[in-house]
């Protein structure tokens, strides 16, 4: 029997304990006894991760929640290749149920497993999401249309317009997108990466962080600067990390050995050189609250990667740099300064410092690390849309070409 509650510490979901689990009629069944949402959500994830059919039952009882229990099984049933479960949450009254099962059909449309007939299925639902707007209710054609738009359907363009024409509620900013990217390249090929990605990315809002990070100081007003993690004094015994010299090798020399009983020192990497960044065409190109806004969280952002993912902020791959804005950041801020590092103006500011170290080969995965930025773009602008937040944040890409 599993015990749901080691899932979850300090309310959050624990992805290395979901990955222990790989025994499907036992997930099953304590799916089927959970009493939180969160160990709900849980196992869902869990069952979705080994493709439990055991579980299929269970999962779809979830599929009329609001919120992290209906998506995780929505994505579940994703994984398990459930379009008949999927397209009968559709088609129930309740929105929660609709919105979960219109998201489980991108999932399932992104990694390749839709019928033949999903594509006609899909067709009729936008007329009847149309007509439910007609008739004053809440309209979902736009999530009808990028599944469409995710399959690379044709007809794409003739259904978003139909969206936008009868549906004054409607997301027409991502319709636009969809338009675009069929046109462009037949599928939605930004939508595949995204639901493709593994649950650890996918649900990182709600899962641990990936290390203990210390707290960083001091607490600024929600109008003062950010101020970077102030580096900590070593131990009276262990001798200080050192940063690299120009040539890439410790002051101390390579060959140092720790003292007896101690743990070596992590590699250490040649930091960010801030100034050259500052004065590149990447930089240059940023507003004045962009460029501010770097020069402080940028020396913070070097800290928080060691610290929390172990690696040098240049050797980070995109979905790790995702996960270090979404997950790492927000818990070493204090609450105040979160929403200026997570705010449009920021997220250009992380795109240019991006491109700047894909162009100049300073990272080892540059072009990945952009496409990371471009990921927590998306996961900010559903969650918006998700808590149905109107004139929010504009989260948009500003390296998109700009719809008329």
């Amino acid at each position: 029997m599993v015990d749901a509650s080691l899932l979850l510490k300090s309310g959050k979901i624990d992805p290395q304990a979901i990955s222990a689990l790989n025994d499907g009629p036992a997930i099953a069944e304590a799916l089927a006894q959970a009493a939180g949402n969160e160990q709900k959500a849980a196992l869902a994830l869990a069952a979705g991760r080994i493709k439990a059919p055991q579980a299929r039952a269970g999962l779809v009882a979830l599929l009329g929640l609001e919120g992290l229990p209906g998506r995780s099984a929505a994505w579940a049933l994703a994984q398990l290749g459930a379009e008949a479960e999927l397209l009968a949450a559709v088609d129930a009254e309740r929105l929660d149920a609709r919105e979960n099962g219109y998201w489980g059909l991108m999932v399932l449309a992104a990694r390749g497993a839709a019928s033949a007939t999903l594509v006609d299925r899909l067709n009729t639902l936008v007329a009847r999401e149309v007509q439910r707007a007609r008739a004053g209710g809440t309209g979902l054609g736009e999530h009808a249309c990028r599944v469409l738009a995710i399959l690379g359907a044709s007809g794409v363009d003739a259904q978003v317009q139909q969206v936008i024409e009868n549906d004054r509620f409607c997301d027409r900013f991502e319709l636009q997108r969809l338009r675009k990217a069929v046109q462009d390249g037949g599928r939605d090929q930004d939508s595949i990466r995204e639901l493709t990605a593994p649950f650890t990315t996918l649900f990182s809002e709600h899962l641990i962080s990936l290390a203990p990070v210390a707290p960083v100081a001091p607490a600024p007003s929600p109008q003062a600067p950010l101020a970077a993690p102030a580096a900590k004094t070593p131990p009276a015994k262990t001798p200080p990390v050192a940063h690299a010299a120009p040539g890439g090798v410790a002051p101390g020399g390579p060959d140092e050995e720790p003292l007896p009983g101690e743990e070596a020192a992590a590699p250490v990497a040649v930091p960010i050189d801030w100034k050259a960044f500052a004065s590149s065409p990447e930089c240059s190109a940023l507003n004045a609250q962009s460029k501010g806004l770097i020069a402080q969280l940028g020396p913070a952002l070097e800290q928080l990667a060691v610290r929390a993912i172990q690696a040098p902020l240049v050797d980070l791959s995109g979905q790790e740099f995702a996960a270090l804005l979404l997950q790492v950041l927000p818990q070493a801020l204090p609450q105040q300064a979160v929403q200026a590092a997570l705010s449009p103006q920021a997220l250009n500011a992380y795109q240019a410092l991006a491109k700047y170290l894909a162009r100049t080969a300073l990272a080892t995965h540059g072009e990945e690390l952009l496409q990371g930025v471009k990921l927590v773009r998306r996961e900010l602008t559903e969650q918006m849309r998700r808590s149905g937040i109107l004139n929010g944040p504009d989260y948009s890409d500003p390296d998109a070409p700009k719809v008329k």
